[in-house]
């Protein structure tokens, strides 16, 4: 027998058989940790083995199935007899999917006989998705002897659809992919909720137009438009259509042909009614779309007309992180033409609330967590161009172009290495640094017995082999085989070298202290968290009376959840009156819009203030993206302690 959890890593591997998969790949799929995948895995493998099916870890590299057709349709026969108890997850997801495809007759009675639980948990998960869905306007209705029902504009139920149903529905099981930009496990999800006409429709329509204008949409688009199309063609040919203007500030933004050629698509596959408010959808949705062509395509093809608009923003946005990083970006070109290419769409996307998903998220978290951080500020671009709050997925994309643009800056790093086996040996070491570092180049190499003529050189850090040997915070401590650990130390390195300004911070340090760290050793909840220290930054006149109410809505629309298990809430620059951050690090850690968080900055910050945003994220961006540093923090027990080693880690002191 085996648990939901023990059938989902089957699933995977199923899908992935004869290729590694690693148990973190495993633990992001199921939304778990690495830990909890291993102890899964025990059942998978018994179950294997009862089963004579060949699983096999290889250290390293990960866990291989090698399974045979026969046994693959074994474990479907399997999943289809045993009967599986939903997570709250998936009985929400359900739920959601019911109503918002139109169903006005399911009552709390019904969904529990469905879904095998009690009324009262059924009611309560009602609550929930009444929460989760206000954020699209949509209102839950729950009339006696009717029903439970929802209530708001085509528009936002789409927009609703595409984020929460996120478990399919029916149980077609789908093997080939329709396209290499997409799984077999998204294109399953959306027949098995949308149609298999629709989805195919969907995916025919967009090759349609690639063929006839030249052109090809990144993955994450094209993953986007089949989403999106098939949930438009479910809703319409069910009779539920778009009758207002989607925003009043409307205005074209793609090629009309486009239009007219998706609509004639459209059409073949019947019972399709496309009026000018659904030609106004479909051409938000392909102008919400990036493609891969030169630039006078790209014109061409999308966003007419914000081209002049765009270069104005990207530039603005530019300049703005060069004074933060305190490295001239505005020169980079790789990184201005890819900025270019990728605003108008992701501005469109803004505005009206058009998802993507970046599927290198997680990993763009863990390796740019600093820089993602830092891209957090780029939301006031957003909030003045769309009046509207970017998602994690767009700021992502963001971060991916700033990393690697920092990671290819011709700026040198100058290191002073200190060997241990001999200067022989510490040249080899040297030029092995400096083959896989781009950045780095080795101005001196010393023995342990010429340290003391160290200030004889210019350099930005020291890179020593000798485990005990420190100076002014400039050393990283290397092994002599240059690991991959120890280069990622110098890359991190290199990164704060590069960006590091020279601020005056005497009066900056003040915003940490004591009395506004908080160590909580009971389980919370983010809501309430949040209102005790807003309300006590309130009583003490750092923020206005709005202030917690600003935060929590930002939260609400796009969580504020950076990677690392850190949080960077944050209200509007005015509700501010005095800047202050608020550090609380948790016992137990709390759920932040989908991630675990246990260290959370409070941000009282006016990011409007070049000087203030450039002090706080400049050394900021370092610390949150270092590991060692936040589990560092995460073992101290005293509120002292804590105010101490930040402003150590920030520099403050």
């Amino acid at each position: 027998m085996l648990s939901e959890r023990g059938i989902q890593i089957i699933e995977k591997l199923i899908e992935n058989n004869r290729t590694p998969i690693t148990s973190k790949t495993l633990a992001f799929y199921m939304g778990v940790s690495e830990r909890s995948v291993k102890t899964y895995m025990k059942e998978v493998s018994d179950f294997c083995r009862e089963h004579g099916m060949i699983l096999e870890r290889k250290p390293g590299i990960g866990f291989v199935a090698d399974f045979t057709d026969d046994q693959i349709e074994k474990v479907n026969d399997f999943k289809r007899d045993q009967k599986i108890v939903m997570s709250k997850k998936q009985r929400m997801s359900y739920i959601m999917y019911i109503l918002l495809s139109g169903w006005d007759t399911y009552t709390l009675s019904l969904f529990s006989e469905e879904l095998n639980v009690s009324k009262k948990m059924i009611g309560d998960d009602i609550n929930a998705i009444s929460k989760e869905l206000k954020k699209y306007g949509i209102k839950i209705n729950r009339v006696a002897g009717h029903g439970v029902f929802i209530t708001g504009d085509e528009f936002s139920i789409r927009k609703a659809m595409r984020s929460c149903c996120s478990y399919a529905i029916g149980s077609k099981e789908i093997r080939k992919t329709y396209d290499y930009r997409m799984s077999a496990a998204e294109a399953e999800l959306w027949i098995n909720n949308f149609g298999q006409d629709n989805f195919e429709k969907a995916i025919e329509v967009i090759h349609k137009v690639e063929e006839s204008f030249g052109v090809a949409y990144t993955d994450y688009s094209f993953r986007m438009l089949a989403e999106y199309l098939s949930i438009q063609l479910f809703r319409t040919r069910m009779g539920n259509v778009i009758t207002e203007k989607l925003s009043p500030g409307y205005k074209a933004v793609s090629n009309p042909q486009l239009i007219e050629l998706v609509v004639e698509c459209f059409n073949c596959l019947g019972k399709v009614s496309l009026n000018d408010y659904e030609k106004q959808y479909i051409d938000i949705l392909f102008a919400s779309a990036a493609v891969q062509m030169n630039d006078n395509q790209f014109r061409t093809i999308t966003v007419r007309g914000y081209q002049k608009k765009n270069k104005m923003i990207c530039e603005e946005m530019l300049k703005y992180l060069s004074e933060i990083l305190n490295v001239d970006l505005t020169e980079n070109e790789l990184l201005r033409t890819s900025m270019e290419s990728f605003l108008p769409a992701s501005l469109i996307r803004t505005t009206y609330g058009i998802e993507v998903s970046n599927p290198f998220l997680g990993d763009i978290r863990e390796m740019y967590s600093g820089i993602f951080a830092t891209c957090f500020t780029l939301s006031k671009f957003y909030e003045e161009y769309c009046n509207a709050i970017p998602t994690d997925h767009e700021i992502s994309f963001i971060a991916l172009f700033l990393g690697g643009a920092l990671h290819r800056n011709v700026k040198s790093v100058k290191a002073v290495l200190i060997g241990t086996s001999g200067i022989a040996a510490a040249n080899i070491v040297a030029r092995k640094i400096e083959s896989r570092i781009d950045n780095v180049k080795i101005v001196a190499i010393l023995s342990s017995q010429k340290i003391d003529s160290i200030d004889n050189y210019e350099f930005d850090m020291i890179l020593s082999m000798l485990p005990n040997f420190e100076y002014q915070q400039k050393v990283v401590h290397i092994s002599p085989i240059v690991s991959k650990k120890d280069e990622k130390h110098i890359k991190d390195a290199c990164f704060e070298a590069l960006s590091h300004p020279t601020l005056e911070k005497a009066d900056f340090a003040d915003m940490i202290d004591v009395e506004h760290t908080m160590l909580v050793k009971e389980k919370t909840d983010r809501d309430s968290l949040l209102k005790s220290v807003c309300s006590q930054l309130y009583s003490e006149g750092y923020v206005k009376g709005g202030f917690y109410e600003d935060v929590l809505n930002r939260e609400n629309i796009e969580s504020t959840a950076i990677g690392n298990g850190v949080a960077i809430p944050h209200g509007s620059p005015g509700n501010v009156i005095k800047p202050k951050i608020f550090v609380i690090k948790l016992e137990y850690p709390v759920n932040w819009g989908g991630k675990m968080v246990s260290i959370i900055f409070l941000l009282a910050l006016n990011f409007n203030n070049i000087a203030t945003t450039k002090a706080f994220f400049s050394d900021f961006s370092r610390m949150v993206g270092s590991k060692e540093k936040l589990q560092k923090i995460n073992r101290l027990d005293n509120a002292q302690s804590i105010e101490d080693t930040l402003k150590k880690e920030l520099h403050w002191k």
